[in-house]
């Protein structure tokens, strides 16, 4: 039987990390083409606005009932969307544009919200607009403006700090248990979790730890991995 070595592991990690910042960027891609080819309704519209709290206003044609929609929603008018942001408009002469590629990461998260239900770590918001003509051009201290920017309008719902420094972006109004907040703080400390971990350490049920993980893992913030020598691990790539 092959043993990996140290070597070998970092080798995977790195190769594992580099398909899963390829394989974002190609969604992201996918996902903007199918937005600019759907015919938006009034009904479309206000059904995206029902369920996700945010109003498409692409068709000049429907600016008439987009107030209506709004109102009967009660959604702010910072999170009305009036068209749909690219790459290169976040680029101003030599600089990026805060506003431009906050609303940039923004829609790119509103297309995978089911996914990931929309709470990321700046690191993962960074690796959803570095594409394209801002790969490498865009940095991290971009990315914290961009959501600042985004928080300070209330288009987003919030950014907090886990206990080892790292910034999670809440993109929408979705509320996370204590169980689910207490489960992200641990985890900081290793990136990791195990249910018996949670459950000893804690002094919780195993039906109690599992309802958090499995929402965590549901999401997209946690990644469930299990093998012969590791056993069942709960990781969360947002620790790293």
């Amino acid at each position: 039987m092959h043993v990996m070595g140290i070597r070998d592991i970092q080798r995977k990690i790195k190769l594992d990390e580099e398909k899963r910042k390829k394989a974002i960027e190609l969604k992201a891609m996918d996902l903007e083409a199918k937005a600019r080819t759907t015919k938006w309704t009034k009904e479309r519209v206000a059904e995206f606005a029902k369920t996700h709290g945010i109003l498409l206003a692409f068709d000049p044609s429907l600016q008439a009932d987009i107030e209506e929609i709004r109102k009967q929603y009660n959604i702010p008018k910072g999170r009305i969307i009036s068209e749909q942001m690219t790459e290169d408009k976040c680029i101003k002469g030599k600089k990026i544009e805060p506003a431009s590629l906050g609303m940039l990461a923004y829609q790119r998260v509103l297309l995978e919200k089911e996914e990931t239900g929309g709470l990321l770590s700046i690191g993962e918001v960074f690796d959803r607009v570095n594409t394209g003509v801002l790969k490498g051009v865009v940095t991290s201290q971009d990315v914290e403006k961009a959501v600042v920017f985004l928080h300070k309008q209330d288009i987003i719902a919030g950014i907090n700090v886990l206990d080892n420094g790292v910034k999670m972006v809440n993109f929408f109004p979705v509320q996370f248990t204590a169980d689910q907040s207490i489960i992200l703080n641990f985890a900081a400390k290793q990136g990791w979790v195990t249910l018996e971990e949670i459950s000893m350490k804690l002094k919780w049920s195993t039906d109690r730890a599992m309802r958090a993980l499995d929402h965590l893992q549901k999401i997209g913030v946690a990644r469930f991995d299990e093998s012969y020598r590791t056993g069942k691990k709960w990781y969360f790539p947002t620790m790293k």
